[in-house]
């Protein structure tokens, strides 16, 4: 389709567009792309998040064995004292085979969840929310529900497809009305059944891991939002790159060893290849440049590796325009205006001799003024 559109502008006009070369891919598009990553990374993620410590337990002195008793083999006695907890067994076969067996992660790969820990919090969650919009009576008796325990909040959606906004705002549906879901499948498992559901129970836990990677997804909503539109926004994209970056860098710190760790790699990692690619093209590097709140001084202390190949090309630019608009013949000399002394005399305001416009220090002046992007106020006052 690129192609085609470039030989369309060049047709049309004559203006060459290479679209091998210049940045071709919408920011918001993108920004999908680096969380379809992530969320993909977090689905297939094992991770429970920070488990609740418990207290040490009071030290006690050994029992003294008196003569004549018999001690258990301590064989025997582990065997018939150690609890064994299914969670813990599951966790460790699933990490065994990841181990052992490298295949495993490609086959679980082409699914779409886990079989524990966030990632089988969020298919169940997707599978409950997709059950009860696919069931006018699950939707009726969830309105019902909604109005015994007084929840006037939005209703259920399904988080169909591979638009990860869709897949938001229904977990966060879900959040907000997570006690009428819990009263659903409280229901089902009341009545014996337990097959609409397939049994799927929420602990209160389960329910904070979704709030926390909904607090992390509101703030790539909120990003989608101001850089989406038909306005100019190629000026933003490189700021916006660096700003996304140095956000996934943050939330990997804050999230080492917890429940969201798994994802923002992937999501570093697509994110710094488009940011790359946008470097790379001439349309955004001149755009960035003539914004009075960047100019040269973007590149200078955010991408210093790509600051002389920024400057080289706007002094070419730069060179190119002044041929353009250099006229043909050299302007005729006119002679200064004289002064008349009359009654209007004080009243002449006009420079007496206009000269030739020097613009041999306009790039100089541009960079040197001084404009910032949260400016107040009138900036002409």
């Amino acid at each position: 389709m690129i192609k085609e559109l470039s030989k369309l502008i060049a047709n049309h006009d004559g203006t060459t567009w290479d679209n091998e070369f210049n940045h071709q891919q919408c920011f918001c598009h993108v920004l999908a792309l680096v969380l379809g990553t992530g969320l993909a990374a977090i689905k297939l993620s094992t991770s429970e998040g920070p488990t609740n410590q418990k207290p040490n337990h009071f030290p006690t002195l050994p029992t003294i064995i008196e003569e004549g008793e018999s001690i258990l083999d301590e064989g025997q006695g582990s065997e018939s004292n150690k609890e064994i907890n299914p969670d813990d067994v599951s966790d460790t076969t699933t990490k065994s085979e990841l181990d052992d067996h490298p295949h495993v992660v490609s086959k679980k790969t082409k699914g779409k969840y886990s079989d524990s820990g966030i990632g089988f919090t969020l298919r169940k969650i997707d599978y409950v929310c997709r059950r009860i919009c696919s069931s006018p009576a699950k939707q009726a008796e969830f309105k019902v529900w909604a109005k015994k325990m007084g929840y006037d909040g939005p209703g259920i959606i399904g988080g169909y497809g591979i638009r990860w906004n869709i897949a938001y705002d229904s977990r966060n549906r879900a959040y907000q009305a997570r006690k009428v879901i819990n009263q659903l499948l409280e229901n089902e498992a009341e009545n014996g059944k337990g097959k609409y559901f397939s049994g799927y129970e929420f602990t209160s836990k389960e329910w904070e891991n979704i709030k926390v990677l909904n607090l992390v997804l509101k703030e790539f909503l909120l990003l989608t939002k101001r850089m989406e539109g038909d306005g100019p926004s190629a000026c933003m994209v490189l700021y916006k790159y660096s700003r996304l970056l140095e956000n996934l860098e943050k939330l990997k710190k804050e999230n080492k060893d917890g429940l969201l760790e798994a994802m923002f790699d992937p999501m570093i990692k697509v994110a710094l290849k488009y940011k790359d690619l946008a470097l790379k093209c001439e349309p955004i590097l001149m755009a960035t440049m003539l914004h009075p709140a960047w100019r040269l001084l973007l590149f200078y202390n955010k991408f210093p590796a790509h600051h002389n190949a920024a400057q080289s090309l706007l002094l070419k630019k730069y060179k190119d325009c002044q041929v353009l608009l250099k006229p043909q013949t050299p302007p005729t000399t006119k002679e200064s205006p004289q002064r008349t002394d009359g009654a209007e005399s004080g009243y002449i305001f006009y420079p007496i001799n206009l000269g030739l416009d020097n613009s041999k220090d306009k790039l100089n002046r541009y960079h040197e003024a001084k404009y910032t992007l949260g400016i107040q106020g009138n900036v002409l006052l």
